[in-house]
């Protein structure tokens, strides 16, 4: 929910204020922000961390480490998930 939030409030607000001063003639030095496009995809997508978990939750013995692995291996070239050194087995981030 806080990465939709995040997504409509940077469309919504930098991208018409953008456009509402082009359009008056107003100079606006570029304001650089971050698209979490690619966050909403890893956690929407159709092999996103909701239909992983998702599948998991049915399995009869689904468990934590399973789902940790799956995130993983069907999400490797996702650059906002890595995984640290120091995590455990069942975490990611």
């Amino acid at each position: 929910a806080n990465e939709k939030l995040q997504q409509k409030f940077t469309l919504d607000i930098f991208r018409s204020v953008q456009q509402e001063y082009e359009f008056e003639g107003i100079e606006l030095g570029e304001v650089a922000y971050k698209d979490n496009a690619d966050v909403l995809s890893l956690i929407e997508g159709r092999m996103g961390i909701i239909s992983v978990l998702n599948e998991e939750c049915v399995r009869p013995k689904g468990n934590d480490n399973a789902f940790v692995n799956k995130i993983y291996a069907m999400n490797k070239d996702a650059e906002c998930l890595y995984k640290d050194r120091f995590f455990h087995d069942w975490e990611f981030g």
